[in-house]
C-alpha cells in the first residue's frame, strides 16, 4: 500500500510538472539566440540585467528572447519612443514658430517704438544650433530678425527686449536627471525658447604641468553675473576630464576635474543656466550692432513675473519665424542622439496636446499612447533617455519598431536612424561584417548602460526589429559594445 502510494504522488508529480513545462514558451535555436545565451555565461556579465528580444516583422516569428519583457533603464533609445510619437502625433512636417511682436505705438515719422519688443518662444530648439548652422554663423538669425524689425519701420526703441520662454514654463530640466549631468552641455534642458543648443563655451588655459592650475579665460556666449568656482588642474591626458556643475537659472557654478596640459586654449561646454535671458541679451546686442538702439536693459517674461503675475500687454505680430521640420530635427535626434531636441520634441507633444508644454505630461501621453496601440512595458519620465528613473522592455521596443513599420512613414522612420559602418553613433561600428550597412539602430550609452534598438536587413532578405539593452555590466561599455556587434553580426547572417 505504501510503495503505491508513493508511485501515485510520483506520478501526479510528473504530470504537474509536464503540464507547466508545456506552458513554457518553445526557446528558440538559432545562431542568434545561441549567441546571446553564450555571452551571458561570460563572467563580467554574471551581474548584469539583460533585455534582449528579436522579431521578423514579416512572419512574427521571435527570432530571440533573452529576458524580453524586463524594462529597465535604456539610455538614448528612449529617444525611438519620442520620435515614433512625434511622426505620428505631430507629423514629420510639424514646424516650431517664434513671433516677434510688440507693444504700444510707432512713431511714423522718427521709426521710434514707443514700447517693448517682445519674442515669443515657440519651443524651436534649432535658433542658433551648430546642427543647422556653419561654424561662426550662429548669431545669423539675430540680425535677421533686426532686418524685419528694420523693414517694419522700427529705427529705435523706446522700451525694451523682452524674452518670453513660457511656452514650456520653468522646470529647468525634466527631473530624474542626476546633478552631475545639469551643469554639461548634454544636461540643457528645454527652453520656450532655446538658443545656441543652450551650451556655453568655457576657455580654459592650462599650465605646462600635470597637476598644475588652470585659468578660465571667458565664456561663449557671455552670462551676465555668472560666477564659476574653478578646481580644474592640467593633465598628461588629451581628453576632456572637466565637469560643470550648476542648476538651472543659477550663476553660481563649480568645475572640477583635468584637462590636458599646456594649452593656450581648451574649451569645456557647459549648459546655458537661463536660455530665455541669454536670448534676450543675444538679440539686444544684434539690435545694437544694426543700428537699432534700446533704451532699457533687455528682461524675460520670468523675471517681470517673479513677484506678481505679469500681463502681456496688447502685441501687434512684426515676424514669425519657423523652424526646419520635425522630421529634420527627428533626423539628429535618432542619429545624433541630440538630448535636447529630444526634449523639446516631447514638451510640444506635451503642448499640442494640453496647451502646456511639459516633460511629464508628455511622457505621460507617451506611454498612454503606446499602451492603447501595443501594450506595457514602458516607464517614461522625459524623452532623451538621461533619467535613471526611465525602464523599457526589449519587447515592448520591438513592438513599437514593427508598428511604425507598418505606417505610412515606415521608410523615413527607418532612415532617421543609425545605419552600422555607414552613419550617425553606429558608423564605427562592424566596418567590413555582414551587419554593416543592414543594421540599422538607436544607441544609447550610460554608466553601466549599454542599448541599441532598431531595424535588420538580412542577407537572406529578412525583416527583422530587435532591442538589445544590458544594465550594471563589469566590464567596459566598448567590451559590451564588441558584444553586441557579434549579435549585430548573427542577426544579419539570420
Amino acid at each position: 500500500m505504501q510503495k503505491l502510494f508513493v508511485f501515485i504522488i510520483l506520478l501526479v508529480g510528473c504530470s504537474f510538472s509536464f503540464a507547466q513545462a508545456s506552458k513554457d514558451p518553445v526557446k528558440p535555436n538559432n545562431p542568434v539566440q545561441n549567441y546571446a545565451d553564450i555571452m551571458m555565461q561570460k563572467n563580467d556579465l554574471q551581474s548584469a540585467a539583460f533585455s534582449f528580444y528579436v522579431k521578423d516583422m514579416s512572419t512574427g516569428t521571435v527570432v530571440a528572447d533573452y529576458n524580453g519583457q524586463m524594462s529597465i533603464p535604456s539610455a538614448s533609445t528612449m529617444k525611438l519612443v519620442t520620435t515614433a510619437t512625434a511622426t505620428q502625433y505631430l507629423g514629420r512636417g510639424y514646424r516650431y514658430k517664434t513671433k516677434l511682436m510688440y507693444s504700444g505705438e510707432i512713431d511714423t515719422i522718427s521709426g521710434v517704438l514707443n514700447g517693448d519688443l517682445y519674442i515669443i518662444g515657440g519651443g524651436d530648439p534649432t535658433l542658433g544650433s551648430k546642427y543647422y548652422n556653419k561654424a561662426g554663423h550662429a548669431r545669423d538669425f539675430l540680425f535677421e530678425w533686426a532686418d524685419f524689425i528694420k523693414s517694419f519701420g522700427i529705427l529705435g526703441i523706446n522700451g525694451r527686449v523682452i524674452a518670453d520662454a513660457s511656452k514650456y514654463s520653468y522646470n529647468g530640466v525634466p527631473s530624474g536627471w542626476v546633478w552631475g549631468d545639469l551643469g554639461n552641455y548634454y544636461g540643457a534642458g528645454p527652453s520656450g525658447l532655446t538658443i545656441f543648443d543652450n551650451m556655453c563655451r568655457i576657455e580654459f588655459e592650462t599650465g605646462a604641468n600635470a597637476g598644475d592650475s588652470t585659468r578660465i579665460i571667458c565664456t561663449e556666449p557671455f552670462v551676465p553675473g555668472l560666477t564659476i568656482s574653478n578646481t580644474v588642474k592640467a593633465a598628461n591626458s588629451k581628453k576632456d576630464n572637466a565637469y560643470v556643475y550648476g542648476a538651472p537659472y543659477s550663476l553660481d557654478w563649480f568645475v572640477q576635474g583635468s584637462i590636458p596640459k599646456g594649452r593656450e586654449s581648451f574649451i569645456v561646454k557647459a549648459s546655458i543656466p537661463d536660455p530665455e535671458y541669454i536670448t534676450a541679451i543675444e538679440f539686444n546686442q544684434a539690435l545694437a550692432e544694426s543700428g537699432i538702439p534700446t533704451k532699457y536693459a533687455p528682461t524675460t517674461f520670468r523675471e517681470l513675473s517673479k513677484d506678481t503675475p505679469f500681463k502681456k500687454p496688447e502685441l501687434k505680430t512684426i515676424h514669425t519665424h519657423s523652424s526646419p521640420t520635425v522630421a529634420s530635427i527627428m533626423n539628429n535626434v535618432n542619429q545624433r542622439s541630440v538630448n535636447l531636441f529630444a526634449e523639446h520634441i516631447l514638451c510640444e507633444i506635451s503642448y499640442k496636446k494640453s496647451g502646456y508644454g511639459s516633460t511629464h505630461n508628455g511622457a505621460l501621453f507617451c506611454m498612454n499612447y503606446w499602451k492603447s496601440k501595443i501594450g506595457g512595458g514602458l516607464f517614461m519620465t522625459d524623452g532623451s533617455g538621461l533619467s535613471r528613473s526611465n525602464a523599457v522592455s526589449a519587447k515592448f521596443l520591438t513592438k513599437l519598431l514593427t508598428y511604425m513599420h507598418k505606417t505610412k512613414s515606415a521608410s523615413k522612420f527607418k532612415e532617421s536612424l543609425a545605419l552600422a559602418g555607414k552613419r550617425g553613433t553606429m558608423s564605427g561600428m562592424c566596418k567590413g561584417t555582414a551587419a554593416a550597412g543592414r543594421v540599422y539602430g538607436k544607441s544609447g550609452t550610460m554608466t553601466r548602460c549599454k542599448s541599441y534598438a532598431g531595424y535588420v536587413d538580412t542577407k537572406t532578405g529578412k525583416k527583422l526589429a530587435y532591442a538589445m539593452i544590458i544594465n550594471n555590466h563589469s566590464c567596459s561599455n566598448s567590451q559590451v559594445r564588441k558584444y553586441f556587434e557579434f549579435l549585430m553580426i548573427k542577426m544579419a547572417n539570420y
